[in-house]
């Protein structure tokens, strides 16, 4: 965050300690059941926010070298996202293009080539078609035309973005797309967002360790605990509540995406100190809410990264959670603290995993 960012920031959480006030917002706003319960609705959730707006897949410090990839699952779109030979992350459909199966399984990996573990069709780093073993039995279909479908893709602040509703071309460079992708994700994120995510220098970090955990409940019942601290004082109780002022948040509108500082108990020192002394980032925990599913937490050595998809139906979700680190974690005490960050904040996700799973029952 730049210096001037941090100051206006600072006098709002300045004022809000000396008042013993929070953020909120100008007026009330109620939530239909129907809106964690309803089907049609859900369907729909996953076809307007999941591919019709850009949605992180990928964390680019997982792939430092070609042939590196990860999965993940959009709804309905299982996909792998791999570096190839020329530097470039791609979001490939992870489906062979012969019978459909999976390519791989597993969370991450590398691989020279992609080999569909059914018949051993190969195809390259770009998606390209390499190899079809008894090709004599295939002679009727050209191999340019079966490379892996390819979604827009563009890496920006350390993360991988995909946008399956723009169109793209079936070879594997995607090169009929006709839209600027980095313009595009610029413009949905809007200038102020755009701006404070590159102070950060997220592309140089460096992932530590991630996890991916089932929840019972809808998508927005586990990501709306992302989005207000009113909370704290009390699901996590064991966990933050003592590190945290009760209740206090301020929030800023970043276009359509926001930023919410929630502030320690150790920011009071800024009530004694001149403004040019103030240090945000370690008094506060700021988390930049990205519309429709991302969490980017800046803690003071640390970034956590949260991303809630639905799962295969209404009432389930999939929390995906990242820790990444300035520099590499290198030795023994490294390794123990950040493992121990990693464990403390998924721990207290849990609290929160708990609370949704135990409200979408109660909806029902």
């Amino acid at each position: 965050m730049r210096q001037a960012q941090q100051l206006a920031l600072g006098r709002a959480l300045v004022e809000h300690l000396q008042a013993g006030s929070t953020f909120v917002a100008d007026r009330e706003v109620r939530n239909p059941v129907s809106a964690y319960l309803d089907a049609d609705r859900w369907q729909v959730e996953r076809v307007r926010l999941f591919r019709e707006h850009p949605v992180v897949v990928g964390l680019a410090s997982q792939l430092p070298q070609s042939g590196d990839f990860s999965t993940f699952d959009l709804p309905d779109v299982p996909v792998l996202v791999i570096r190839g030979e020329d530097g470039r992350t791609r979001c490939l459909v992870n489906a062979c293009r012969h019978r459909g199966a999976l390519l791989s399984s597993e969370p991450c990996g590398h691989a020279r080539l992609l080999v569909c573990p059914f018949h051993a069709w190969s195809y390259r780093t770009d998606g390209r078609l390499a190899a079809i073993p008894d090709a004599a039995g295939f002679t009727g279909i050209e191999k340019e035309q079966l490379s892996l479908r390819v979604l827009p893709t563009v890496e920006r602040f350390g993360l991988v973005w995909a946008w399956p509703a723009l169109s793209c071309a079936d070879d594997a460079g995607g090169a009929a797309l006709s839209v600027d992708l980095d313009a595009r994700l610029e413009a949905f994120l809007g200038a102020g967002l755009v701006d404070e995510l590159r102070s950060y220098g997220l592309e140089g970090y460096h992932h530590f360790r991630s996890t991916t955990i089932p929840v019972r409940a809808n998508w927005k019942l586990m990501y709306d605990t992302f989005l207000e601290f009113y909370h704290g004082t009390y699901i996590h109780k064991s966990t933050l509540a003592h590190l945290m002022e009760r209740n206090l948040v301020h929030f800023d509108r970043l276009g359509e995406h926001w930023r919410m500082a929630a502030v320690k108990k150790s920011a009071r020192e800024m009530l004694v100190q001149e403004p040019k002394e103030w240090e945000v980032l370690r008094h506060a925990v700021l988390s930049y809410d990205v519309f429709p599913n991302l969490a980017v937490n800046v803690h003071g050595d640390h970034v956590a990264v949260y991303r809630v998809l639905p799962g295969d139906r209404p009432e389930e979700s999939v929390w995906h959670f990242s820790l990444l680190t300035p520099e590499p974690v290198v030795g023994e005490k490294a390794e123990r603290y950040f493992a121990k960050n990693f464990d403390y904040i998924v721990g207290t996700g849990m609290e929160d995993v708990g609370a949704a799973e135990g409200i979408q029952r109660t909806l029902r």
